[in-house]
């Protein structure tokens, strides 16, 4: 890949979130995000185990959520261990886990060993977080040239497509929400007011799902399934799912097969109300927003009358009752929203454009023996690396294939949508096909309105059809 991309800046971007990881890296002439094996330029905090034991960091088994562990980002700095695979692990090793597979799939992009990094942290976060955060890095074998907060993040990606102006930026996340005031004028980007919480974010919100279906399960079946740690995290991985669906439908079903011996159920959930159950958190996130325009007043001047647009930051902010609270909060229309940049890589291509300003090493700078030793191990339990797709795909005879279906397909076409997949899969001279596809899996990621995917769905289930006679 290096004959493609000869001007790899090997100091890389990392958004390691709570929920998701992406990482970024400059080729000399733009900010290219790293995909993973699925071609997703995300990928799932979580950490799991393949059928021989190993583990698999970002890509766990979908069928075994018993065997996941998810928002460990929570835990660094509080000492609480792990427990998995059936032994104890501080939460910088579970970290370590995703950072080795992000600096894996970096390398296998650029094609050289990358060693330094700049990692994105909330602004929230204490020095005891921030300290177990840079050990999860040195246990991946990273030299971290710096830990950027959130906030300063988003606005630098903000700043490399931006007019002068005044910004909020609201980034509610999987496990945190930072909001900020930020002016960008001639070229600069000044932070003038943050604020943060550290326990608020899309996390929350399926915990919420999680105790709705839990309520539905006991008046429905006279049985209180709430104390089973295995099973609330079978409904919470359904409630993260289905809380993405409704995104894009009115209406869902978290489907729970098999929770005991006697119980199996379909708990029926709308967008309404879920938007109920969690409209606490989105007040509470925009509280921040209004201490962050406070503090930017306070010390600047700048108050609520001076902000330009909003710059949506973090996977939560796909919800429509998040962007249609903001819109209200300020008094405008959604178009002054900015939602053209895509919330869940904002923060990790930040991370990639303040890369920039340093200077790769040679080599790991680490040298504590037992850092090296924990390294060790951490990477001898780690499953053999998959297949890398690129931002731009390299040259190569065999282009990747098409990604599959999000979890937030609609229900009405995640049927036809999975069944198209498989089809170009197995022969993708279907260009009719091909391209319905893909402008309907677009359009579900972007989170477009229900009638436009309704309008795709309708021409990928007719070139489906046409496709498959």
């Amino acid at each position: 890949m290096t004959d493609a991309y000869p001007f790899f800046h090997r100091v890389v971007g990392v958004d390691l979130g709570t929920s998701s990881c992406a990482v970024s890296v400059w080729d000399g002439a733009k900010l290219l995000m790293v995909r993973g094996p699925t071609g997703a330029a995300t990928m799932p905090a979580t950490v799991g185990q393949d059928r021989a034991g190993q583990v698999i960091a970002g890509v766990p088994p979908a069928d075994d959520p018993e065997n996941v562990i998810a928002g460990v980002k929570r835990l660094l700095g509080s000492g609480e261990p792990v427990r998995f695979r059936g032994r104890t692990y501080q939460p910088r090793e579970i970290c370590a886990f995703l950072l080795i597979e992000l600096k894996r799939q970096a390398e296998t992009f650029v094609g050289e060993p990358i060693h330094d990094v700049v990692i994105t942290v909330s602004a929230a976060a204490g020095e005891a977080q921030r300290r177990a955060l840079r050990e999860a890095a040195g246990l991946a074998q990273l030299n971290v040239r710096r830990l950027v907060e959130d906030p300063a993040a988003a606005a630098m990606a903000l700043g490399a497509d931006a007019r002068p102006g005044t910004y909020a930026i609201y980034d509610l996340g999987g496990g945190t929400c930072d909001a900020s005031v930020v002016r960008v004028a001639d070229g600069t980007i000044e932070v003038l007011g943050t604020s943060g919480d550290q326990r608020l974010g899309g996390d929350d919100f399926d915990e919420l799902i999680v105790a709705f279906a839990l309520r539905q399960i006991r008046e429905r079946y006279h049985v209180d399934l709430s104390r089973d740690p295995t099973i609330r995290r079978r409904i919470r991985w359904e409630a993260e799912i289905r809380k993405r669906e409704l995104s894009v439908a009115d209406h869902t079903t978290l489907e729970l097969p098999v929770l005991t011996a006697t119980v199996s159920a379909s708990v029926p959930l709308s967008r309404r109300a879920f938007e109920a159950m969690i409209e606490p958190d989105v007040q509470r996130s925009l509280d921040l927003l209004t201490e962050a325009i406070a503090a930017a007043r306070a010390a600047h001047g700048v108050g609520w009358g001076d902000i330009d647009e909003v710059v949506l930051a973090g996977g939560s902010t796909r919800i429509p009752a998040v962007r249609d609270r903001l819109a209200g909060y300020f008094g405008w229309g959604a178009a002054r929203l900015r939602t053209d940049l895509d919330p869940a890589e904002l923060a990790a291509r930040g991370a990639g454009l303040v890369a920039r300003d340093y200077e790769p090493a040679s080599l790991f700078e680490g040298s504590p023996v037992g850092l090296l030793s924990a390294s060790l191990r951490l990477r001898a339990e780690l499953a053999a690396p998959a297949v890398v797709a690129a931002d731009e795909p390299a040259e190569t005879p065999d282009p990747p294939g098409p990604s599959g279906p999000p979890a937030e397909t609609p229900a009405d076409f995640r049927r036809v949508a999975e069944a198209a997949y498989m089809l170009l899969l197995q022969d993708g001279e279907h260009d009719g096909l091909g391209s319905a596809y893909g402008a309907f899996i677009a359009a579900v990621q972007a989170a477009a309105p229900d009638a436009r995917l309704t309008e795709l769905g309708e021409t990928l289930s007719a070139e489906y059809n046409r496709a498959a006679s």
